[in-house]
């Protein structure tokens, strides 16, 4: 015969006002995920499930990003704002996205390869536009 185990559960809102030892590892059963314990954090911490679907990253800030590297917490990505993205270095966002899709980029611009602009370009340096005949 086998053996069943069986961990404490409960819902996120039972969850929220529980602090469990450490180490201890409970399953939240509205968010169908399990949740590691560590005697201080009230709630604990839930797991990522497989799929992905109670995954939600912090907003983030320049100097805290939300997806960052080892080491290096003021370079990754962060949200600005609703509906926005950036990507950051150093502390600054480099590049950024509103949810209009207009496009920021501090600092300089290289493309390598073709560049479309669709509307209008402003630019208050003087331009040299150079045309090759074949």
């Amino acid at each position: 015969m086998s053996t069943q185990v069986q961990f404490r559960r409960g819902t996120t809102g039972e969850h929220s006002g529980f602090t469990g030892a450490i180490g201890e590892v409970t399953v939240d059963t509205v968010k169908q995920t399990c949740v590691v314990h560590d005697a201080t954090q009230a709630g604990g911490y839930p797991l990522l499930r497989e799929d992905g679907t109670n995954a939600a990253l912090s907003l983030g800030s320049l100097t805290s990003c939300a997806l960052k590297f080892a080491g290096d917490a003021d370079t990754g990505i962060i949200s600005p704002g609703g509906n926005q993205i950036a990507l950051v270095t150093g502390g600054v966002a480099r590049l950024t996205i509103d949810g209009s899709g207009a496009i920021t980029i501090l600092g300089n611009l290289l493309v390598s390869g073709n560049l479309t602009l669709d509307g209008s370009f402003t630019s208050t340096d003087n331009l040299a536009l150079i045309v090759a005949l074949g």
